[in-house]
């Protein structure tokens, strides 16, 4: 068991990121190594990676509000929102307000 405050983080750059912190909670060698989770904290102004990858990926808006561009389609992300992203398509997450924006992903299966 682990607390978002006390996991390790780990600053996510490239790809147009700017002000996020991953926060691994699984990591794909741990459980049965098809998915992970981690919790994803985008600062004030921030970006996330702009990417795609060909698996899926869930996502919970903890805390905080934003936009998400999945494809060519841009979305109001706010607490307790969930936003699913299938594979293959391009997303990233913007920070539109004062406080963090925070999510927990879980990406998966990636066998």
């Amino acid at each position: 068991m682990i607390g978002l405050q006390d996991a390790p983080s780990t600053s996510i750059e490239g790809n147009g990121a700017t002000y996020v912190t991953g926060i691994p909670l699984l990591e794909l060698e741990e459980g049965t190594g098809q998915f992970d989770v981690r919790a994803v904290r985008i600062g004030p102004g921030g970006v996330s990676a702009d990417h795609s990858h060909s698996w899926e990926q869930a996502n919970y808006i903890l805390s905080g509000q934003g936009s998400v561009q999945l494809g060519d389609d841009t979305h109001k992300v706010a607490a307790n929102d969930f936003v699913y992203v299938p594979p293959d398509v391009r997303h990233v997450f913007t920070n539109t307000g004062d406080t963090d924006l925070v999510l927990l992903a879980a990406r998966g299966p990636r066998v």
